[in-house]
């Protein structure tokens, strides 16, 4: 057997916080700078993720394809992946008339679980079913997908092309009714399951269609040649399902570690990661956050009201309202930030710097790019979380379960600068270069670029 030498090791490009952290301008800024011969991949969750990508004034939502459509590069749907073929048909679709040549580009792993139409039953059923503990779920099947992996009765891709798949489906999909029956009391509507699966099957004749290899196959072909390889994360690392805000996490691993085992690829052909943060945090769903705009108000309003609800309360939300609440409606309305996948609005706050720096630790993020400064514009200052106060006391760890103790952040102010930094092409104001060189002290890495707008080219490259 022929000895692989590496030419090259994986970038993995992660996002930080709990994911919404602009990783799709990200990859599709740096997928910009590659050639036809090097691959972007995704390694894990499946079409829960909508990363955004600003293209020629047109706003695309990318779920289950990677966020380097618009570039060169080959792409890849990797082995730890779930992948809803109906919904990446319809995914395709969108994208073909602006990129007509991507089919010959795209390739999926056999070893990807199928997301069935009953795991979005379960998942719906499950959710509804836990009332106030709810952990709010996507709705898109991800956690009864993985569940069936770990069960060892899951359908993958691969599965697809012998002669008892259809066999397979069916006691699989008697396996998930009789649950949802038994478990739940949940008698699934024969109208509704058959609706589901016209698209799952169309779904599976257009994934028969596509090139099917091995993602370490095409991972290691790459680097042995000495192509790039970025793999693209989705969610955020503070979701991760072992290190993230436990149980208020997705079902995969978010995290740089998440790479191998969602590529099997061995950890020495993983190299030093490219960590994604915005300058404010947001988080969709239950769960902890301690530097949350109106804390308990906030995170109730996220939860009950839809956008149109509260652009009723608040046609013009004051970013310097005295009402933290209001300020976080502020950020929410200027930075855009409902859901790309599930239209739920995004929970705002101040950026957390402990939770930050456990981030960049976890998956060795030795280069930062911050994103949606532009967003922070209209607020006289803007705040920054040092440390906090845990039960009382001061902390230098962050608590295994943020969820059972008492935090109270520590704020930094900072001014902020005039007019829009969208209007900025070389340099950032002073005001806001001062904010972005404490962020770099304090993280101690350096950032590589600033995204001071919504579109690929709303950036500052990292020259001072």
């Amino acid at each position: 057997m022929k000895k692989l030498v590496k030419k090259q090791k994986i970038t993995p490009i992660i996002g930080l916080q709990w994911g919404d952290e602009g990783k799709g301008k990200g990859v599709a800024r740096i997928a910009s700078g590659l050639t036809k011969k090097d691959l972007i991949v995704r390694f894990q969750g499946g079409n829960n993720a909508g990363h955004t990508i600003w293209h020629d004034g047109v706003c695309y939502v990318f779920h289950l394809i990677p966020s380097g459509v618009f570039g060169k590069a080959e792409i890849h749907l990797g082995a730890g992946m779930v992948i809803n073929p109906g919904a990446l048909m319809e995914e395709v679709q969108t994208i073909i008339p602006k990129v007509p040549k991507l089919l010959n580009r795209v390739s999926v792993s056999p070893h990807a679980i199928l997301t069935m139409p009953t795991h979005l039953i379960l998942d719906s059923v499950s959710e509804k079913s836990k009332g106030k503990r709810k952990i709010g779920s996507t709705g898109r099947g991800i956690s009864p997908s993985y569940t069936d992996l770990i069960l060892r009765r899951a359908l993958r891709v691969g599965d697809i092309f012998y002669n008892d798949f259809n066999k397979k489906y069916k006691e699989l999909t008697l396996e998930h009714t009789t649950t949802l029956k038994n478990v739940f009391d949940y008698d699934v509507p024969a109208k509704e399951l058959e609706e589901k699966e016209k698209t799952f099957f169309e779904g599976i004749n257009f994934l028969k269609s596509l090139t099917i290899i091995p993602s370490e196959e095409i991972v290691l072909k790459a680097l042995d040649k000495g192509h790039k390889v970025i793999a693209e994360g989705a969610q955020g690392a503070l979701l991760d399902v072992r290190f993230g805000n436990y149980p208020f996490v997705t079902s995969s691993h978010t995290i740089a570690s998440g790479v191998g085992t969602g590529l099997g690829i061995p950890p020495s052909y993983i190299g030093e990661s490219i960590g994604i943060f915005k300058a404010y945090a947001t988080r969709v769903g239950e769960g902890p956050f301690p530097t949350e705009l109106g804390g308990k108000e906030s995170a109730e309003w996220c939860r009950d009201k839809k956008i149109t609800e509260e652009k009723e309360r608040f046609p013009e939300p004051n970013p310097n309202s005295k009402s933290e609440f209001e300020q976080g409606v502020a950020i929410r309305r200027f930075g855009s930030e409902t859901g790309a996948t599930t239209g739920r609005l995004r929970r705002t706050g101040w950026l957390d710097l402990p939770l930050l720096q456990y981030a960049i630790r976890m998956n060795q993020a030795t280069k930062l790019i911050l994103t949606k400064l532009d967003i922070l514009s209209g607020f006289n200052e803007i705040k920054v979380c040092t440390s906090y106060v845990v039960d009382g006391k001061g902390a230098k760890e962050i608590p295994f379960d943020l969820s059972r103790a008492e935090i109270k952040p520590v704020y930094k102010s900072f001014p902020t600068w005039k007019g829009k930094l969208s209007d900025y092409s070389k340099k950032l104001p002073k005001e806001a270069l001062n904010y972005v060189k404490f962020l770099e002290k304090i993280l101690g890495v350096k950032i590589i670029y600033v995204g001071t707008g919504p579109e690929e080219h709303h950036v500052i490259e990292r020259y001072w």
